[in-house]
């Protein structure tokens, strides 16, 4: 409370301590951060009770015994709990539009002023130790951090979800942590569980963002976030703080933003999660991206494009020089075929090296480098030195800037095929972005074999999927071109339990290939517009993202609805 620290000093000074005996106690609350009086205390200056009774007759307010008094609930929560732990006060009754307040400082007037705003009441004050107070909240307020991981481990073991298991802890030992929570933090417990129930869901991120009042938890399944618990807001920091040591983060650093990583064994897989933090207005914010290292490479066959594309994608990646880009924004799946192309690639007579951040999967056969800024181990560091080792194919995890675009486009010309990323919204946009980066335009037009651009949409549930027909005037809603439909008849999944009632279960890719004929290196070498590039590439084959999706809705792969959810706004 403002200016209380001033009022206990003025009532205790020459009554129970001395000068000297209160300059020490304020040495030592400045070093731990505690209270005047738990200063006195641990000094052996004074007691809580020899405090609060010479608080008592100074400001002749009186004392209240709150040990084993029955507060209700609802009277508790009048305040917020923040106000109630930061300030040590506590409500204990209302009678008569009155409500009585135990505090264990005297309150300064503007306080009290704040508070009956707060209450919308007038208010009585009493004192009470701080002791006291803490004791009655936790007597009188329901155990959330208990309750909720007890609900928790009783639904994890009604599933029969297995516990993950962190690297370097022996299996038994992880299982009986467990199975005896009642000994053990409920913390580790909850974070354990967390993580179980996300890595079951298929999901591909976990969100824990704190809000003004809650901590909530939300899994991102099939591209879509989706709420999985909401958390006592007194979880917070404790569920923060595991996640941040089991990451090797520093739990000390709130105020920058901080990434780690977490392996884990998890039902005879080996899963690698990474962690950013990110602060936030109400504290940090943190998610963490799950990742199976032992997953199988998909094949390039499995990426879902259509015939014609497919042929393209192959004449592409097998050429011996040049870039190809590979384009979307994060979390559209431009890492897994990556990883399918190199598998493609992966023979005997060729030479692989990668330049990652992080390497997510490992390849047997290829060189893979990660990259370290602490120590300089940048992309550009990692290009220079791979070209040293003679490799035949090169993978950049993405391109950032123009020096890392400079080496790239310096290998592609010198006998190099390089795959890499790009963030832009299309295939066309890349090329801009390459000029941006103050690339010439003649090494660009020279260099670049095709760009693809591609997202992930949800794919229709199989159990339950049924026809369905749209009008004409439903089909113009969604943003989509009647006039590009014959046939108004589609499907959609309606809910089931294999795909929790959503209606999709698993995605699928939507492409955009465009390949550098002759028409567009010259365009590129002019500095045409995206547009006209856009109008060129359509123009000899190009189907663009929105075209595709429409295609694999008409063959019953997924939704217009997901197809104008994820492409809408990008055409």
């Amino acid at each position: 409370m403002k200016n209380s620290a001033h009022l206990i000093e003025h009532a205790l000074l020459n009554k129970i301590i001395n000068r000297e005996q209160l300059d020490k106690a304020k040495e030592l609350q400045g070093k731990k951060s505690i209270g005047l009086e738990d200063a006195l205390v641990q000094l052996g200056y004074s007691t809580y009770q020899e405090i609060i009774k010479c608080l008592s007759e100074h400001y002749d307010l009186p004392i209240l015994d709150i040990t084993n008094l029955e507060i209700p609930e609802e009277v508790i929560n009048l305040l917020p709990m923040q106000i109630i732990k930061k300030n040590g006060i506590l409500p204990v009754s209302k009678n008569n539009g009155v409500i009585i307040v135990a505090m264990s400082r005297p309150p300064d007037l503007g306080f009290m002023d704040n508070l009956r705003f707060m209450l919308g009441s007038d208010i009585k004050c009493t004192l009470a130790t701080s002791e006291q107070i803490k004791y009655a909240l936790r007597r009188n307020t329901r155990n959330e951090s208990t309750e909720m991981v007890g609900s928790l481990m009783k639904e994890i073991r009604t599933a029969d979800i297995p516990v993950i298991q962190t690297e370097g802890e022996s299996e038994g030992a992880y299982q009986t942590e467990a199975k005896s929570m009642e000994d053990d933090s409920p913390i580790i417990q909850l974070v354990s569980l967390i993580i179980n129930k996300a890595i079951i869901a298929r999901a591909s991120d976990i969100h824990v963002e704190p809000l003004l009042s809650k901590l909530r938890i939300r899994y991102r399944i099939d591209g879509v976030c989706q709420e999985s618990d909401v958390l006592p807001k007194n979880l917070q920091d404790p569920i923060i703080s595991r996640i941040k040591i089991l990451a090797n983060i520093d739990i000390s650093e709130k105020r920058r933003p901080q990434d780690g990583r977490i392996s884990l064994h998890f039902s005879g897989r080996d899963m690698d999660i990474r962690v950013a933090c990110l602060p936030s207005i109400y504290g940090e914010s943190v998610v963490m991206r799950l990742l199976e290292k032992s997953q199988a490479l998909m094949d390039i066959k499995n990426l879902g494009f259509c015939e014609s594309d497919f042929q393209r994608f192959q004449s592409i990646i097998k050429r011996p020089n040049g870039i190809f880009l590979i384009t979307g924004p994060t979390g559209s799946g431009k890492t897994t075929t990556l990883y399918a192309i190199i598998n493609e690639l992966n023979q005997t007579g060729v030479k692989i090296v990668t330049a990652e951040d992080p390497v997510e999967y490992t390849i047997k056969g290829v060189n893979q480098s990660e990259v370290n800024e602490k120590i300089g181990f940048s992309f550009p560091n990692i290009l220079r030195t791979m070209l040293r080792q003679d490799p035949n194919v090169i993978l950049v995890g993405e391109i950032r800037d123009t020096e890392t675009a400079d080496i790239a486009i310096t290998s592609a010309l010198t006998g190099h095929f390089v795959l890499s990323t790009l963030h832009t919204n299309d295939a066309p946009s890349a090329i801009t972005r390459l000029l941006d980066m103050n690339i010439k335009p003649f090494l660009v037009s020279t260099s670049l074999q095709g760009i693809m651009a591609q997202r992930l949409v949800r794919a229709i549930c199989k159990d339950c999927k049924e026809r369905v027909y749209y009008t004409p005037e439903q089909i113009v809603q969604m943003g989509l071109d009647a006039g590009m439909f014959t046939d108004y008849s589609f499907y959609k999944g309606k809910g089931c339990k294999k795909c929790n009632n959503i209606g999709y279960k698993g995605r699928i890719g939507i492409y955009e290939l465009m390949d550098m004929d002759e028409t567009l290196r010259d365009m590129t070498y002019n500095v045409a517009s995206t547009d006209e590039m856009r109008k060129a590439a359509k123009a000899s084959g190009m189907t663009t993202l929105k075209e595709d999706g429409i295609r694999k809705a008409k063959e019953g792969k997924t939704t217009l609805e997901e197809i104008f959810r994820v492409t809408g706004v990008e055409e």
